[in-house]
């Protein structure tokens, strides 16, 4: 099966900026194609609102974010629409819900997501994330690494203390997790969520009567895909692939 990938634009007024970055060989926009109707939520089927991916799935549930401080798309994402939160409170107890940074797209790119596993190691990394977006997106004000440090310490952590939890091991281990993650899956655009290991989230099947109903059907879906059986729905794809073959 062909890998699909997902570049999510929310209702975006200007996609320029991310428009110039994201590739062309991009399947999926996820600015909603076109409103719809429907009072009951739609019923949740591959090829739709979802898309498999041609790895093993994960052992234990998960949720993947991938995601750029230089995306505008990202920024929206999260800083407006709050759609990584919407997710997390959808997610069953025993899922976990990951956000890993691209460490290849814009400016600093390497060390804004250096920044953000530090973020994550010491457990501000809500607070960081609006900083940071604010200050890439909205400021403009990053153009180097002493910038980001700048955001930290508006933030309570001063230089000393960011050099030193970058050099730490839980800051090294969440980078390699995060590298490691990046190269399995091979994000082509962002923002892209990726439900344990095997499934994406497909934006121009989800409900775009407004903002509103297209986040929570985002959430709903990432929710469902969570407990998915890979296997059943694997067998349905070739089931359907042998079909239209014939």
């Amino acid at each position: 099966m062909k890998k699909t990938l997902i570049a999510i634009g929310v209702l975006l007024t200007s996609m320029t900026s991310f428009a110039d970055e994201a590739p062309a060989t991009s399947k999926n926009d996820t600015q909603p194609a076109t409103a719809s109707a429907a009072t009951q939520p739609a019923p949740i089927e591959s090829g739709k609102q979802y898309g498999v991916l041609p790895f093993q799935p994960s052992p234990d549930k998960e949720v993947v974010e991938f995601f750029s401080f230089n995306c505008p798309s990202c920024f929206k994402f999260e800083s407006e629409y709050h759609t990584p939160e919407m997710i997390a409170k959808a997610l069953p107890k025993d899922a976990k819900f990951r956000r890993y940074h691209l460490e290849n797209f814009g400016p600093l790119a390497k060390e804004l997501a250096e920044a953000w596993a530090i973020a994550n190691v010491l457990g501000i990394e809500d607070k960081a994330s609006d900083a940071l977006y604010k200050a890439v997106q909205t400021d403009r004000s990053i153009k180097t690494v002493d910038d980001i440090k700048a955001v930290f310490a508006s933030l309570g952590v001063d230089a000393e203390k960011f050099e030193k939890t970058q050099k730490s091991f839980l800051v090294k281990a969440f980078m390699a997790q995060q590298t490691d993650s990046i190269k399995q899956l091979s994000p082509e655009s962002i923002p892209m969520v990726v439900v344990n290991r095997k499934f994406f989230v497909n934006s121009r099947g989800l409900n775009a009567s407004n903002s509103n109903d297209y986040i929570k059907d985002y959430a709903r879906v990432t929710a469902y895909l969570v407990d998915l059986d890979p296997n059943v729905d694997v067998e349905k794809d070739k089931a359907e692939s042998q079909e239209q073959a014939k």
